[in-house]
């Protein structure tokens, strides 16, 4: 059991640097697109722009379940990756629909792996909204500008 939860938390922390990474490079894109002027349709420039750090949020999100997955196939829990793929999308997110499940001891990684998807999705949300308070602030103060003028 002891062994099982170590390599839990050891799953975990590679996520949290798939997490960190992802982050980062969101963050940066994110830096870079708010230098940029919003133009003369700023709800079209912001919509691509949270478009873009959408997916490379999520991306990191799907690296994330498909490492879960390798280890789940890695232990001999499932006899195919898509299967594999499919439990740990379930598990990462928390539905938890329960049709596909562990067996043996190996099944203390579920709960480990729910945990960690929730903390993961957090920071995906934390940066997310971020970037839009930045937004609407970026567009609050085009439009005080435009209407001094």
């Amino acid at each position: 059991m002891i062994t099982v939860i170590g390599l839990g938390l050891l799953a975990m922390s590679i996520c949290l640097v798939l997490q960190a990474a992802a982050s980062l490079l969101a963050a940066r894109y994110f830096v870079h697109a708010r230098a940029q002027p919003v133009g003369r349709k700023p709800w079209r420039t912001i919509f691509v722009q949270f478009s873009v750090l959408m997916i490379v949020l999520m991306l990191g999100n799907i690296l994330q379940v498909a490492f879960w997955a390798l280890l789940y196939r890695v232990l001999g829990a499932f006899e195919d990756f898509e299967t594999a793929m499919y439990f740990s999308g379930v598990t990462f997110t928390s539905l938890g629909y329960g049709d596909v499940v562990l067996d043996g001891r190996i099944r203390l990684l579920a709960p480990l792996q729910a945990a960690n998807g929730l903390m993961m999705f957090g920071i995906t949300t934390a940066l997310f909204f971020s970037a839009i308070q930045q937004a609407m602030g970026k567009m609050a103060a085009a439009n005080r500008t435009a209407h001094e003028t």
